[in-house]
């Protein structure tokens, strides 16, 4: 294996190992958490996949609104006003009374609290007559409440609120599930706390971002698995109601749930929720039968009561409507799960078809790659649709993020290899470009036993000149050469006399000087050197290294004055790199012994190409060439014929 084959596959190792460990690192962020969510709204929402049941919702809320705090006062009310509130309820036959308002203090507008009040700040007496069974407002709720089949609620946290605490048991066996645990409990007062059939927690489970889209059946406290207030509800209305690992029964049907004993809410339009005013159920202006056997929730949509939740669609809820919604998915088994098995499975396969496209991208096969991608993508949503239709969300989002950022990286390594081989590439064909050149330079060498010494000292001379201009910041020609346009001339300023190859040895080598007749077969030389480079490189595409080569060849014999061949054009007409060989080539033939004619001095050399300033020489490179013209001297006298090179 060559180094550059053993350099792209330690590279595309890399590439594997950083998919794998991404997909480790990033599985378990709360970023790609955050991202899924995002993934569950759109699906459950925009796509509108939540199935929608006919019929009518289970439970009905009484609510503390507007309307009712208008006329009756301000929240809290007397609890006096609570007790009128629930014996009015239980004369309409609900099926159990939820009171999602939690009651932690003793209600401070009992006549006793009041008395105790005044004989405490202003030492009176009680001087006011009340019946002894009405002054605890306390007492009076707790009996109406003990009289209705009433739930109370109570909140799971790990602060402390208050010295006080309650004890809680509970029917739930948690066995098998990862109930979140908590270490205090704010309840109700000890009064009403034992005087409930039942309590449960209202904690909410917001998501890291804020939004409500999971509530939990239950929690722990103490070893104590404590049943959410829409549980305790159910448990009421039907007692054989259990949780058996991650199932629970209910109304002889058996319902799945996630490891933690949660679900994700399938909200309902408002208009599915049905309330009616506090106020007008205690004005007795509801229907007889509207709450018969339902499931009846006491709590607020106040504003002013701040007792709201965003949700995933966005819109804010009660915490009264989270309770009912949970109550009627769990009746209407409109459960949707999200068990963490589908978590590894999304990141498991999101790393196996990463490689295969890892695998794709390595051998070439871009199309196949690209269908590849719109199919698996396309086709792991198709899954996600149909088992969330199904009631299970497969975490789609996992997938996605971790299969999209991982193609990038591939995509960005894929693109950094593809442009390394094709430097690698250019590399190579430049290198073959230039050994094929040297072929025909030595072609060259052979056919004019002048022309080995004269190659190599002119291809000095160029780089010499062009390299001294691109260091004269201040030179017109400065910006029209780099680095790589100086290496160019220098590889292909050998090719100037190519054609020459084409020339008769009579004319070639005449010593002496040439007739009209032979020198017009000389100036061909030019276009014979065009044509052999053009059909030498005609498999090749055409670059700026052939086309300078081609240049140096035809127009090194043209003139700045337009007197020169084969085409007779004029300055700036000529190519740059011609001009270049141009200086380069005369000067050589000067200073130098010729079949035609022994050297010229350095003066008469020197005076000669002055002579050609604006007429054979382009002005600018001239000047240049006398504020180095000791250098070429350096170099001439280096590379003699005799030196052998």
């Amino acid at each position: 294996m060559s180094t550059v084959k053993k350099r792209i596959a330690f590279i595309y190792i890399i590439v594997a190992v950083f998919v794998v460990l991404s997909h480790i690192v990033i599985g378990r962020s709360d970023f790609i958490k955050e991202f899924d969510y995002k993934v569950y709204d759109f699906v459950s929402n925009t796509l509108g996949v939540h199935k929608q049941k006919k019929g009518a919702s289970y439970c009905i809320l009484v609510d503390i609104d507007e309307k009712s705090l208008s006329a009756l006062g301000q929240w809290p009310w007397s609890r006096i006003v609570l007790a009128d509130l629930l014996s009015k309820l239980e004369s309409y036959k609900p099926g159990v009374i939820g009171l999602d308002v939690m009651f932690p203090e003793k209600d401070r507008t009992s006549p006793d609290m009041i008395a105790n009040f005044y004989k405490r700040h202003f030492n009176l007496l009680d001087t006011v007559v009340v019946p002894k069974y009405l002054r605890n407002n306390d007492r009076i709720f707790a009996d109406a409440i003990s009289q209705t089949k009433s739930v109370l609620a109570i909140y799971l946290s790990n602060q402390k609120y208050n010295d006080e605490s309650c004890k809680i048991s509970s029917t739930f066996n948690a066995t098998n599930l990862q109930l979140k645990d908590f270490d205090y409990v704010l309840c109700n007062t000890p009064l009403l706390q034992k005087s409930a059939h039942a309590y449960g927690f209202i904690n909410s489970n917001q998501d890291s971002d804020g939004v409500l889209r999971r509530m939990a059946l239950l929690k722990q406290y103490k070893d104590v698995a404590v049943p959410s207030f829409a549980l305790a509800l159910l448990k009421e209305i039907d007692s054989s109601v259990q949780i058996k690992g991650e199932k629970i029964e209910i109304l002889d049907n058996q319902i799945s749930i996630d490891k933690d004993s949660s679900f994700l809410l399938s909200f309902y339009p408002q208009k599915w929720y049905k309330k009616i005013s506090a106020v007008d159920l205690l004005k007795g202006n509801v229907s007889a039968n509207m709450l018969r056997g339902k499931v009846v929730l006491i709590g607020s949509s106040a504003i002013g009561l701040h007792d709201q939740l965003i949700v995933s669609s966005g819109h804010k809820v009660s915490g009264a409507q989270i309770h009912m919604t949970m109550i009627d998915n769990l009746l209407y088994n409109q459960v949707v799960v999200q068990p963490q098995i589908y978590k590894n499975i999304a990141i498991f396969l999101s790393i196996i078809f990463t490689l295969f496209l890892l695998f794709l991208l390595v051998k070439n096969r871009d199309i196949t790659m690209l269908l590849s991608l719109f199919i698996g993508l396309l086709g792991y949503s198709l899954v996600t649709l149909y088992m969330l239709y199904n009631d299970i969300y497969i975490s789609a989002g996992y997938f996605y993020l971790l299969l999209m950022i991982n193609f990038i990286f591939i995509s960005i390594a894929f693109f950094v290899i593809d442009s390394y081989r094709k430097r690698v590439y250019v590399e190579e064909l430049n290198r073959s470009h230039v050994a094929l050149l040297d072929s025909m330079v030595h072609v060259a060498e052979v056919h004019d036993i002048e022309t080995g010494a004269h190659i190599l000292r002119t291809k000095k001379y160029i780089r010499l000149l062009a390299q001294y201009i691109y260091e004269q910041t201040n030179h017109p020609y400065h910006n029209r050469l780099s680095p790589l346009i100086i290496e160019m001339l220098y590889r292909t300023a050998p090719l100037h006399d190519i054609g020459k190859v084409g020339i008769p040895d009579s004319v070639l080598k005449k010593p002496g000087k040439l007739t009209f007749m032979e020198y017009e077969v000389m100036k061909t030389h030019p276009d014979l050197g065009r044509h052999i480079i053009n059909n030498a490189m005609k498999s090749y595409e055409q670059n700026e290294f052939f086309t300078m080569a081609i240049n140096i060849a035809y127009t090194h014999h043209e003139k700045w004055d337009g007197s020169g061949y084969p085409e007779g054009i004029e300055g700036e007409e000529i190519p740059l790199e011609g001009r270049f060989m141009a200086i380069a080539d005369v000067y050589d033939a000067l200073v130098n012994r010729r079949v035609y004619k022994e050297e010229f001095s350095y003066a008469k050399t020197y005076k000669i190409m002055k002579e050609g300033r604006g007429t054979h020489f382009d002005p600018l490179l001239l000047d240049a060439f006398f504020e180095i013209k000791e250098k070429f001297r350096e170099i001439s006298e280096r590379y003699t014929d005799e030196s052998g090179m």
